[in-house]
């Protein structure tokens, strides 16, 4: 299957629309579009809703062959397709104004791109062995490739299907560059391979359900992962073969640390075939029998960091105590703990580094703006492996430290400076082994655990609290059944030593709870592979100690393992839960609101402008910390910076500025200082949604933001019901009276900016 470039700009404005409404992986985000979006561009929602029960998860391909959105009616051969097609339509052309200016932006990243994915990828080097590796034949199909500068995240690429077939592909060349690009190219390939509709005898799902067969939810599941781990390594290895300082997306972009388990018995024996070391018949076999020694559940559900702090508690517990076996344990341990634990976080500092593209770096030493510039060029966490190399990786984690606490203040950065400083000290050997995995427990981000971004983290805030308390007992609810036994046995000791007489009555320590036996949560990242000890070398990056390795333990109930249950629960043929549902990983999310509120029982503004005044009637009950904010601004009696200067700034913040966003009959914008819809007030806020409040009258209040939960200074007034933007906005006011309605609508209607002089406030 080879791939031939194309170009649509139908198909650009399209996937850049998408991106603007449902696809940016952040408020930190470029954004073209202003928000909040018009009625007319947010029909394209309700479009792609339209064609997808239809469509399924690909895009119709008349989309990249009409010129204009207006061919989009003519192209159209299934009435199936029709209304999601009308709406689309009409999201695309109000919206291609705007859009047609960002898109040439990108130009000359787009030529770069296409050169590089040609290089990259000669179909004589990677057509064989890709259809070698996944059993597939080729057909000789051409699909259509298409580089677009701007496309839903994630995961940035995508199908184009008719009549059920993919006859081409997308991929975000803004966010995917060089070898990264032609490793996405590559992947999705791969899986248009295994989708042809050739099932020839080798196929790998044919493989894979013969050696692993059942229709339960888990067993399908782990096939189904599995699958887009083996396509994801083979394409990074085909990769690795013309660059071979690529770093494979199947790591750096994240499917090995949510599925470590798995990862490690796919790396371990495909590997071995993609190198040339093995067959690849003898591979699968092998995979298949590591795979079917354990439950699927073992390879599947995510893993759980809270299991590994309470070993590790409990180990350094039991060694302080004297217990040789707990010690020699513990020694052995460590070193991968670490190795692991600094590889995630390393992986997650280099996404997280990502939340800086708006960042206005003019006010920043130059060496701190490049870094800026430069980790955001791409992917961020795939950049950041590479400045971390050219820079060394003392002087990157310090530019990472500064980069948080400096322009990533306004993005919550605050949270990352001291793990970017911690992870820092560890690479230049001034943190302790003990106390380096102490903290990457204890330190939090603004969400919460560090790990809850691969990990489920929902019970690691009560084992803290625990720790924190010598609270034994729960601590043993969570650990593994090795450490439980290491425990009995230290208490039985205990007792049999005990002296009544001399010593009082026997120490009333816990033992062992009852175990349950369904795992609430898994942990962390485990490989069957024998890792070497942490290089002593302050130049090794964090992710390279132990060789790459991940944690021993990859079998159930080991320390380490990341899992609270007794190994019988894994049982390939008792398991309880083989035929339940897959269990999804809920993501545990703190909002981070001040602890400085002042609240009022009641508030008003008036805001003064060159066409007169406007009345507000503040809403303090259902949104105090947005009513907070506001009048801070407003009165200047909150600290805010000017986006002009990067300086604190002085007096009310809203006085002298513009509605820069005037649309008539939608809504009236501002509270930005640089007039350009992008500035803020060098912080932001979570959102207040009141769920009895929405946008069904017109003249509401609300502040304007970039994604969920980065309100800033900016706000808004509708001039219209527009319940489209229900659930998306911080409703807070409204205005109160017929003059001041008509003052509003006189500004929506005005052609150039008008000016707000000044914010006058009253609370009670």
């Amino acid at each position: 299957m080879k791939f031939r470039q194309q170009r649509s700009t139908t198909l650009d404005l399209a996937l850049a629309l998408q991106r603007e409404l449902t696809g940016r992986a952040g408020s930190w985000e470029l954004t073209f579009l202003p928000r909040p979006v018009t009625p007319q561009a947010d029909l394209f929602r309700a479009g792609l809703t339209s064609w997808a029960r239809t469509a399924g998860s690909g895009l119709p391909a008349f989309l990249a062959a009409a010129r204009r959105p207006e061919d989009l009616r003519t192209l159209v051969d299934d009435d199936r397709l029709r209304p999601g097609t009308e709406l689309v339509t009409t999201a695309l052309t109000a919206a291609a104004p705007t859009l047609a200016d960002a898109l040439p932006l990108f130009e000359e990243l787009r030529k770069q791109a296409a050169v590089e994915v040609n290089d990259f990828l000669a179909p004589d080097h990677y057509l064989a062995p890709l259809c070698a590796a996944l059993g597939t034949v080729d057909t000789g199909r051409t699909l259509d490739l298409h580089l677009v500068p701007l496309a839903p995240y994630p995961p940035a690429t995508g199908f184009l299907t008719a009549a059920g077939k993919v006859t081409g592909l997308y991929a975000d060349c803004r966010r995917f560059r060089g070898p990264t690009l032609a490793d996405a190219v590559l992947t999705m390939l791969g899986w248009a391979q295994l989708k042809s509709g050739h099932i020839p005898e080798g196929h790998l799902s044919t493989e894979l359900v013969r050696r692993m067969p059942g229709g339960a939810p888990y067993r399908r599941r782990l096939r189904v992962i599995l699958t887009k781990i083996l396509v994801e390594m083979t394409a990074g290895h085909l990769v690795r073969a013309v660059d071979s300082a690529h770093r494979p997306c199947v790591d750096v972009l994240g499917t090995k640390w949510r599925y470590p388990r798995l990862h490690a018995v796919a790396e371990r024996h495909w590997s071995r075939y993609l190198d040339g070391d093995t067959g690849r018949d003898e591979a699968l076999t092998a995979m298949a029998r590591d795979l079917t020694a354990h439950s699927p559940r073992w390879f599947v559900d995510h893993v759980d960091p809270s299991s590994l702090a309470a070993d590790f508690y409990l180990l350094e517990w039991l060694t302080a105590a004297g217990d040789r076996t707990a010690g020699a344990r513990l020694f052995r341990w460590l070193p991968h703990l670490c190795a692991e634990l600094a590889g995630h976080l390393d992986n997650v500092i280099g996404n997280e580094l990502g939340h800086y593209e708006r960042a206005r770096t003019q006010h920043h030493p130059q060496e701190l703006a490049d870094f800026i510039t430069q980790i955001n060029q791409g992917d961020s966490r795939v950049t950041w492996q590479r400045l971390r190399r050219e820079l060394g990786h003392g002087r990157a984690l310090q530019l990472a430290t500064e980069a948080f606490a400096g322009p990533g203040i306004e993005f919550g950065g605050e949270a990352w400076a001291p793990v970017a400083a911690m992870v820092r000290r560890y690479v230049r050997h001034e943190l302790p082994d003990r106390v380096f995995v102490d903290q990457c427990f204890t330190l939090e981000h603004n969400n919460g655990s560090l790990f809850d971004k691969y990990h489920d983290t929902s019970t690691m805030r009560e084992v803290l609290d625990a720790q924190a308390a010598t609270d034994l007992g729960k601590l043993l609810t969570h650990a593994s059944a090795e450490v439980r036994d290491l425990w009995n046995g230290q208490h039985r000791i205990s007792a049999e030593h005990h002296h009544p007489r001399w010593l009082g009555p026997p120490s009333t320590t816990p033992t062992v709870p009852p175990v349950p036996t369904t795992p609430t949560v898994l942990t962390t990242p485990t490989v069957a592979t024998v890792p070497t000890a942490p290089s002593t070398d302050p130049g090794i990056a964090p992710s390279e100690r132990a060789g790459g390795s991940g944690l021993p333990g990859n079998t159930p109930g080991t320390v380490g393992c990341g899992d609270r249950s007794d190994p019988s629960a894994y049982d390939p043929s008792h398991d309880p839960l083989r035929d339940s549902p897959v269990r999804v990983r809920h993501t545990v999310t703190r909002r981070p609101y001040s602890s400085s509120l002042r609240t009022y029982r009641a508030a008003t503004a008036v805001l003064h402008t060159e066409h007169g005044d406007i009345r507000l009637t503040l809403r303090p009950d259902e949104a105090p910390y947005t009513v907070d904010n506001f009048v801070g601004l407003a009165t200047g009696s909150r600290t805010w910076t000017d986006p002009l200067t990067g300086t604190p700034g002085e007096g009310g913040f809203y006085d002298g500025t513009d509605f820069h966003r005037r649309v008539p009959g939608f809504v009236v914008q501002g509270g930005d200082r640089l007039g350009t819809g992008h500035g803020s007030a060098g912080y932001r806020i979570p959102d207040e949604i009141h769920p009895e409040r929405d946008f069904a009258r017109p003249f509401q209040l609300a502040m304007a933001n970039l994604g969920r939960d980065s309100t800033g200074s900016q706000f808004f007034i509708t001039l219209a019901p527009a319940p489209h933007l229900d659930g998306h906005y911080t409703i807070f006011g409204e205005v109160t009276d017929a003059p001041s309605e008509r003052v509003v609508s006189d500004i929506a209607d005005s052609p150039t900016a008008v000016r707000l002089n000044r914010v006058t406030v009253s609370t009670a």
